[in-house]
């Protein structure tokens, strides 16, 4: 049977805090990834728990009957490991991606449903797409990568970009914080 997947990043978040809510970039994005997956059907949606992923969902599917089913698989990690060692950081590397995969695995492996939405982070998004074939490179936010998986072959199908941009107050915090260390 052939299924449609949907990975998408959250939208745009105000600050750099952990559980950071969507701002009115991040609205409007999510906004836009409505109108992109209106007809898409998506019957049921996995997300990561941070509210900016949760809430990017449920504005982008727009239908209070379709589950939004949490999974800590899909939160996005710390890249703190940037700075250990060659081989501590392909580690963790390695870890993160089979994290991820495992999450989509069990999805493959458990859920009915043709018309399967994912959303996450960046890294999550990008990892989703690599276990499914396709490298990526940046992923913006609320940007929607579908692929099709028929009889065990992934088919990378399109790309969708809301073309909304707006101040990132994400890296404006970060900017500020390293300005006070």
């Amino acid at each position: 049977m052939k299924k449609n997947f949907y990975f998408f990043r959250h939208g745009q978040r105000n600050g750099i805090d952990f559980e950071s809510t969507l701002n009115k970039t991040g609205l409007a994005q999510a906004d836009k990834l409505k109108q992109f997956l209106a007809d898409k059907n998506i019957e049921v949606i996995y997300s990561s728990p941070l509210k900016r992923a949760v809430d990017t969902a449920k504005i982008a599917v727009n239908n209070p009957n379709i589950d939004i089913i949490v999974d800590d698989r899909l939160l996005e990690t710390t890249f703190g490991f940037w700075y250990s060692n060659e081989d501590t950081m392909q580690q963790k590397i390695n870890d993160n991606f089979n994290r991820i995969k495992s999450c989509l695995d069990d999805i493959l492996a458990n859920d009915e449903h043709t018309n399967i939405a994912i959303a996450s982070h960046g890294g999550v998004t990008r990892a989703l797409c690599w276990a499914c074939g396709q490298e990526i490179g940046e992923i913006k936010h609320c940007e929607c990568f579908r692929f099709t998986l028929d009889n065990g072959n992934w088919k990378f199908i399109e790309r969708f970009d809301t073309k909304i941009e707006g101040p990132n107050e994400y890296l404006e915090a970060c900017k500020l914080q390293q300005t006070h260390d």
